[in-house]
């Protein structure tokens, strides 16, 4: 994300808001006013915490909901958005209609940045939130016109096995 230097941002599922602290770190440095637009998509007001403040903006309701107004009320583009540990939780038609919808929100030249563990994990209705069901595994072949930047097949320095792909919009 650095090194595309964004100016607008979209989070999508920013759970208690540890993204956009990221994105206030590294790209704003901490300092007031803010340079980078920052928005954030959550689908359950209970993960609110102190770090939503980092976001300048923030849509409390589900990604389906929030594409199906962006494409009636035609919104701005944004040039990086991020879904980490999202798309797990949607089938797979259902994840592959997201991030359809998710690139053609992107300004040209944007990226969107997905994670998502590169295994199976078991994982219910946690703290009473069904979003949080886990419905699908993802693998890098999922990706075609994406770049692999951790292919997810072993575990990183934490122990995670994690696949991560890029999306750059070219037209």
């Amino acid at each position: 994300m650095l090194m595309h230097n964004p100016t607008s941002v979209l989070d999508i599922g920013i759970g208690h808001g540890i993204n956009g602290a990221g994105v206030r770190n590294w790209l704003d440095v901490g300092v007031q006013p803010y340079k980078t637009q920052l928005e954030g998509i959550e689908g359950w007001e209970r993960y609110k915490s102190p770090l939503w403040e980092c976001y300048d903006k923030v849509h409390i309701c589900t990604i389906q909901d929030y594409i199906e107004r962006y494409k009636k009320d035609k919104w701005h583009k944004f040039d990086c958005i991020l879904m980490t540990d999202v798309i797990e939780h949607f089938d797979k038609d259902e994840g592959n209609w997201v991030k359809e919808h998710l690139e053609r929100m992107l300004h040209l030249n944007g990226v969107l940045i997905i994670s998502t563990p590169g295994i199976w994990i078991e994982q219910g209705d946690a703290y009473g939130n069904e979003l949080e069901r886990h419905r699908s595994v993802w693998h890098f072949t999922d990706f075609l016109n994406y770049e692999i930047i951790d292919p997810g097949t072993k575990p990183d320095d934490m122990g995670y096995i994690m696949l991560t792909a890029k999306y750059t919009r070219r037209s």
